[in-house]
């Protein structure tokens, strides 16, 4: 995720932005910009305006309600003066562009003509956002730390711009550390894709550039949030460049982010998200735009936020916005948090199961995204990985660290386990299954006489229950396996879409709060989403514990036609004490809310009849070891 830099429209939340004047007293600034939200026919739709203030309004709403609006949780500080500072640099690309990007350098390093190794990151959030630069809401941070609530408060320097790592850490540890603007974004040329294989290019270009600067030793580390880790897969999997990445790369620390766009986040399950691609494009992409959104329309097609509509099933569309992963072969330290389900959990294991790097690691954690990557420690542990790979300080420990650090919580503030793990899911894990039976509850075996419960397609649900009599571990995914056929009432009914959750519940039955994707404190342990008319599989990559979806049609039901429907639940490490218990929920609705994320499950009609009991009935699998 990244900067929110209006909520309608052309309403910035920048440095002039009409909100933040009239906070400081500035009675002229207008409360709804420049550009009317419905001007020109290329314009913000009145569909994409309502989508994104429904997306955004809780999160401003609880943000001005806590004053985190005035009182930004984090903590910056004046960087080293050792630090120096080079704007809009310029890059060429071998595409006829130019890219912008801005350099950090040892001042000291740089009198005495030393070349140093370069950490790079590359994004479409424009550079140019850093307090440093006074481009940022009251010349304080990034502004989603007046925004989104951190488990803690991250500490970083002024030169820092949202989810870029701190120059300051960086060239105090002897690096050059370069932040560049992804092609079409923040004053770059070329096309203004998202996703596309031309942005794996220009950032290819860039790393060869910089490595052949004679203040660069030639090798380039990647690190970087969310897209800054999207990007990273893409060029390291040679994305649009037959699978070749740049010679020059020779280490990635993705720190969460997605994998395949359509399966992670705008389609999860098949279940169209409305929600974040609408609050994305709007107040994150556009407003980064160099040119205007004629130029990003001719090179993707369409905006974002109907991506999903113009797009339904898995096309060459999407499969050209996904990298080939098994051809990373550089080392790569992947964070992999369970606090981000919405978003970037799912890629994050994906990319560490199937890239083919022989130096693979994977963090994971359930706390916030940002506290965590700033965190003085983790830091740390990512420079030992750089140095190791990028500097080429081979015998500094690095290469003993085991593949997996699993992080297993209790509760939102409890961790019960910080283990060493050689592989995920852990070595020895299988699925478990757990039968939904008529009463309620889940059993570990099904019920004799079959039977069948009814969910109002238009907004019902179902919940069940499973009771630890034991302390027990759940570590890994788990699936939903659905059998359900579909009633009409006044038309026949061919489809519906499910939103899955999993919850923990104390022995007196009350629900255990976890940390969830933007801020969430309030989360389930794991949740998933599901359509009828997407169940076929794609068997080359599915697990008893992770089915991916096939994804490429849609086949509706005929009345009454039983059918089993996969839903996957994303990755999570819980322990449940004895005495308390696992919850399912199954509903037709998003019964737990999750802004800016909303589910479009307007398609559903009729009811569901869950079939539960006999040979064929619903059960819930989960890990054990």
């Amino acid at each position: 995720m990244a900067p929110l830099y209006s909520l309608a429209g052309e309403l910035r939340l920048g440095a002039n932005c009409p909100v933040f004047g009239a906070l400081r007293g500035d009675r002229t600034a207008p409360l709804c910009g420049s550009v009317p939200l419905l001007g020109g026919q290329m314009g913000t739709t009145l569909r994409d305006t309502i989508q994104t203030l429904h997306s955004v309004g809780p999160i401003i709403k609880r943000a001005l309600a806590s004053g985190q609006v005035f009182q930004p949780q984090c903590e910056l500080f004046e960087p080293d003066p050792d630090v120096t500072c080079t704007y809009g640099v310029e890059i060429p690309a071998s595409e006829g562009y130019v890219m912008t990007a801005n350099v950090f350098r040892s001042r000291k390093a740089t009198q005495r003509g030393e070349a140093v190794p370069v950490i790079m990151c590359a994004h479409p959030y424009d550079n140019r956002l850093t307090p440093h630069q006074g481009n940022t809401p009251l010349n304080g941070p990034p502004q989603q730390y007046r925004i989104i609530p951190q488990e803690g408060k991250p500490r970083f320097s002024t030169l820092t711009s949202w989810e870029s790592p701190d120059p300051d850490y960086w060239v105090q540890a002897g690096y050059a550390v370069v932040n560049l603007n992804l092609p079409g974004y923040g004053g770059s040329g070329g096309p203004p894709a998202v996703f596309q294989p031309s942005q794996a290019r220009g950032f290819h270009d860039a790393i060869e550039w910089v490595a052949a600067q004679p203040w660069c030793t030639g090798s380039v580390g990647l690190n970087g949030v969310s897209f800054l880790a999207i990007s990273q897969y893409g060029v390291a999997a040679g994305h649009g460049n037959g699978g070749k990445p740049p010679p020059s790369l020779k280490a990635i620390s993705p720190w969460e982010g997605l994998t395949d766009p359509y399966r992670d986040v705008f389609c999860p399950g098949g279940v169209p998200e409305s929600g974040f691609p609408s609050f994305w494009w709007t107040t994150e992409v556009k407003t980064a735009l160099t040119e205007d959104e004629d130029a990003f329309v001719a090179s993707e097609g369409v905006r974002p936020p109907r991506y999903a509509a113009t797009h339904p099933v898995l096309d060459e569309w999407w499969h050209a916005k996904t990298p080939d992963l098994s051809k990373i072969t550089v080392p790569m330290l992947v964070c992999a948090s369970f606090s981000d389900h919405n978003l970037h959990t799912v890629g994050s294991f994906r990319a560490f199961r199937e890239a083919s790097s022989e130096h693979k690691w994977v963090y994971t954690h359930r706390g916030g995204k940002w506290d965590v990557y700033y965190d003085p420690a983790v830091q740390d542990f990512t420079r030992r990985f750089m140095d190791c790979f990028v500097k080429g300080e081979r015998e500094n420990g690095f290469l003993e660290v085991p593949s997996v650090r699993l992080e297993v919580r209790a509760s939102r503030d409890e961790i019960t386990a910080v283990r060493d793990e050689t592989e995920w899911p852990p070595s020895g894990t299988f699925g478990e299954s757990l039968y939904l039976r008529a009463d309620g509850t889940l059993s570990d075996s099904a019920a004799t006489s079959p039977s069948a419960l009814t969910i109002d397609a238009k907004g019902g649900e179902q919940r069940f229950s499973y009771r630890f009599t034991e302390d027990r571990e759940l570590v890994g995914p788990m699936t939903l396996h659905l059998q359900l056929s579909l009633q009409g009432d006044a038309t026949p009914a061919s489809d519906a879409g499910f939103c899955v959750y999993v919850f923990k519940r104390d022995a007196g039955g009350n629900q255990v709060p976890f940390r969830g994707s933007v801020g969430s404190t309030n989360d389930p342990i794991t949740r998933g989403y599901g359509r009828a008319a997407m169940r076929a599989l794609d068997d080359e990559r599915s697990t008893p514990l992770s089915p991916t979806l096939r994804g490429t049609e849609l086949e509706p039901l005929e009345a009454g036609e039983v059918v089993s429907v996969p839903i996957a639940l994303w990755e999570s490490a819980t322990f449940f004490e004895g005495g308390s218990s696992l919850e399912l929920l199954v509903a037709t609705y998003e019964a737990v809310p999750s802004p800016p994320y909303a589910k479009d499950l307007s398609f559903n009609e009729g009811r569901v009849e869950v079939h539960v009991g006999g040979d064929h009935g619903s059960r819930l699998v989960v890990p054990r070891r």
